[in-house]
């Protein structure tokens, strides 16, 4: 029999444990309370959603893309107007003016990403690459990378975009035989072929093959359902750094995979540099992203002091030097980036040509004019003037990752007369301010390439965002749509592009439910997109475009 103190004593332990637990409860209740009715105190209009999720199950919906909702909300609320997701304060903006004042005017304010846990701090991650990086961090890494991407680099990758589009091409002989073709799954082929050869320096051809290892574990990464993954961490965040620690631990998770596959390529790669060092050989020009970023490698890169430095852009002393875990991150987001946006990309301008044969017609004369029987070149692709109309015209209707184009107010600020605390995040209902009436017409839901072709920057500042806008505009921009017109010059020299059964008109708009689909970027399936061979007669071109 018990004692009576050490029944008092168990009592009182008791008593105290559970005083704490009611009152860890009440503050975690408090607290989700106060960020649920954050905006209803500030008088900012927009969807309360529910106490601890907020509208984050409805963004989550299986059902409807989140982009459609954004836009649907700003048909109710207006341009600017803030609910809660999870833990989170959004602001959601679709005025060009305070798009511009975000993105470039105030980047001082707004240098941070909108998040999830799983992505990890983006000031302390060992992991964490050009994509989620911020402040000091994220300028170090974009000097390091903008390399790859001016004209010269361009000017030499040229010849591996060039050498997927043929290998690609030659498959096309053969599957265009078999009528209908699934266009998103074909050019997804082309995008990891040439991405896999420029980041991590692939040598053999693999597009269509079985053995295309890479390829298999992206879209794995890219598919399934992430609902309650993602609400769980969005409403406890400590759960999201808990599932990151634990991708990066078991190798049979998808994106651990890759990261394995990523890093054994940087291993040998840096191996191998190092033989040759050791026999004389001095490194020539970098051959691919491997060889730029190990250039960069330092052992000795403090991320602590940039976290604690004051980032502004009047202060961007930095030094150009790369951890290990850098190293591969940077390869890794390249891979992830640079596989299916430009793949949807080319499917969205395909199926667009598709259903105006007039605009297709147009650009194939356009390619003929300047191509003919010769081959590709680079200087000459900067003269396809009205395809360059085409692939603008296509990201305005059909904004790729739109998702990305979001920013974390960093210090408290006003702008155009609101005022946005630190820690509220902004993201910019990209679909809806693309397609605004007020902005581009009448004619704004219509397929119009000739609105580009006497279209002055100034005409649609903070309007037309498809790369995003400002310091952080997507790097790898230019990179992408020299894969589109170098894929498309080839397509068009031989093929032309006709509906086939399956082709929905118009598109519908619904999330993807195939295996490599990734949540943050819902969009629209492509189905079979007919290629039939041009006649040989170039006299024929018009009456095989009105069939």
């Amino acid at each position: 029999m018990l004692q009576r103190p050490i029944l008092d004593t168990m009592f009182e332990l008791f008593s105290k444990l559970f005083t704490l637990a009611v009152l860890g409860i009440i503050g975690v209740v408090t607290y989700y309370l106060w960020i649920w009715t954050y905006w209803m105190r500030r008088g900012v209009k927009g969807p309360r959603g529910k106490p601890f999720v907020g509208v984050l199950n409805v963004l989550l919906d299986h059902e409807k893309p989140g982009l459609l909702k954004l836009g649907e909300w700003t048909e109710e609320y207006g341009k600017v107007y803030g609910y809660t997701d999870g833990n989170q304060r959004t602001l959601v903006v679709s005025d060009p003016s305070m798009v511009h004042e975000i993105f470039v005017k105030q980047f001082d304010n707004f240098y941070g990403r909108k998040l999830n846990p799983i992505q990890g701090n983006p000031d302390q991650d060992e992991r964490v690459h050009l994509l989620s990086a911020q402040g000091f961090r994220w300028k170090r890494l974009r000097t390091i990378s903008s390399v790859s991407f001016s004209n010269g680099s361009l000017r030499k990758i040229m010849s591996t975009v060039e050498d997927s589009a043929l290998d690609f091409m030659k498959h096309m002989e053969e599957k265009s035989a078999n009528g209908e073709i699934d266009m998103l799954d074909a050019y997804q082929e082309y995008t990891m072929d040439v991405i896999a050869r420029v980041a991590i320096g692939q040598r053999d051809n693999k597009m269509f093959s079985d053995q295309n290892e890479l390829l298999k574990i992206v879209r794995q990464i890219f598919g399934g359902s992430r609902k309650y993954l993602m609400l769980i961490c969005q409403v406890f965040p400590v759960v999201g750094h808990a599932i990151r620690s634990l991708t990066f631990k078991y190798p049979k998770i998808a994106p651990f995979k890759l990261y394995l596959m990523i890093k054994k390529a940087v291993m040998e790669r840096k191996e191998q540099r190092d033989r040759e060092l050791e026999n004389g050989v001095e490194p020539g020009e970098p051959q691919d992203f491997i060889d730029m970023f190990l250039d960069a490698k330092s052992d000795d890169v403090d991320f602590s002091k940039e976290a604690r430095e004051d980032f502004s852009k009047r202060n961007m002393k930095i030094t150009k030097e790369l951890s290990a875990d850098e190293v591969v991150g940077q390869c890794f987001v390249f891979v992830i980036g640079g596989f299916d946006t430009t793949a949807l990309a080319l499917s969205y301008v395909t199926y667009l040509l598709t259903v105006n044969p007039e605009v297709q017609k147009k650009v194939r004369e356009e390619v003929d004019a300047e191509f003919g029987d010769s081959e590709i070149e680079f200087e000459k692709l900067g003269r396809l003037k009205y395809m360059d109309c085409v692939i603008k015209e296509a990201l305005r209707l059909y904004p790729l990752a739109s998702i990305s184009n979001s920013r974390k107010c960093m210090h408290t600020t006003t702008v155009n007369g609101v005022e946005i605390e630190a820690g509220v995040y902004v993201q910019m209902d990209t679909w809806t301010l693309q397609r605004d009436p007020a902005i581009w017409g009448d004619d704004a839901m219509d397929f119009k390439p000739e609105r580009w072709e006497s279209a002055k920057q100034s005409e649609y500042k903070g309007a037309y965002i498809p790369f995003g806008l400002g310091p952080r505009q997507c790097i790898g921009m230019r990179l992408a749509v020299m894969e589109q017109k170098v894929l498309l010059t080839h397509i068009l020299k031989k093929y032309s592009f006709e509906t086939g059964p399956s082709t929905s008109i118009p598109l519908k708009l619904r999330k993807r439910r195939r295996e490599e689909i990734c949540h943050l970027f819902p969009a629209i399936v492509i189905h079979h997109l007919q290629i039939l061979p041009l006649p040989t007669d170039k006299s024929k071109h018009g009456e095989q475009n009105q069939r």
